[in-house]
């Protein structure tokens, strides 16, 4: 155990999972940030064997100028993260149950910007912000079972993949050079795959930056995916129904605007179980 990781003892978190993409949460009244935003201490913490275990951590900070609560997300990396979808949505879950925003309606502050929150039907739900910079297709190389590529910058940016089969993907093998693609940006993209399901809905899958690997649900991902189907027209309904790896679902609604759509984002922000910090 190093210093560093030595002087979380006895510090205080929460376990939550938002559709199996999964964060250790922390209170800022309770743990400085300073503590945990080391990415040694993150990499500990996030560690599924010697550590707790997860995609990456959060530290909810109450009373932030603009906002009822300051998020700041962290990749299992290390790596700062402007937004995460299934981050927000566990957030504003365990923020409306501490009592740091109304369970009717909160703002949350991230760095990509301020986001509207609130619990619907006994789920999470936020309204985030205008996607942008959405191109329908781009210079990449299809392999067999893809049908084409688009991207979007849905507070962060994503690659998506029509294919016959998201189940069929090769994430590991595909993922790497795709997230580094030079036509996606200097910092890379998160990719998603995505096919039909009988019924509407789409099934996805995620490889995600920070994580450098396939997680169970991507929040932003879903939303991405959502505005590339309905740029393509393949998805027609307010609603988008987006199946994730832990066979849960995310609800995208679209509300068109002038320069294209304000997503609504809905799904699980549960808490696992509450622990304390006894040695990493």
């Amino acid at each position: 155990m190093g210093a560093a990781t030595s002087s979380l003892r006895g510090i205080p978190f929460v376990k939550m999972t938002g559709s199996g993409n999964d964060f250790v949460c922390f209170d800022a009244r309770d743990v400085p940030l300073s503590r945990v935003s080391l990415p040694e201490v993150i990499s500990s913490i996030c560690n599924r064997y010697n550590g707790i275990g997860a995609d990456g951590i959060v530290v909810l900070e109450h009373g932030a100028p603009t906002a009822d609560v300051r998020i700041h997300y962290f990749n299992r990396d290390g790596t700062p993260a402007d937004l995460c979808g299934n981050a927000t949505l566990c957030s504003t879950a365990l923020s409306a149950g501490l009592a740091l925003g109304s369970q009717s309606g909160m703002t949350l502050a991230t760095p990509s910007g301020l986001i509207a929150s609130r619990i619907a039907d006994g789920l999470p739900e936020i309204d985030l912000l205008p996607v942008t910079s959405v191109r329908t297709a781009m210079p990449i190389e299809l392999v067999a079972g893809e049908h084409r590529i688009g991207y979007a910058t849905a507070g962060i940016p994503h690659l998506v993949i029509l294919c016959a089969d998201a189940d069929l993907v090769d994430v590991a093998g595909r993922g790497p050079s795709l997230r580094r693609h030079e036509a996606s940006g200097l910092s890379g993209a998160n990719v998603n795959w995505v096919s039909p399901l009988a019924g509407g809905a789409w099934r996805y899958r995620t490889f995600e930056r920070g994580v450098e690997g396939e997680t169970l649900a991507c929040g932003t991902g879903a939303v991405a995916t959502a505005v590339l189907l309905a740029s393509w027209g393949l998805a027609t309904s307010e609603v988008v129904t987006i199946r994730t790896s832990s066979g849960r679902d995310l609800e995208v609604r679209l509300t068109p605007t002038e320069s294209g759509y304000r997503p609504t984002l809905r799904g699980e922000g549960r808490v696992v179980f509450r622990g304390v910090i006894e040695a990493l």
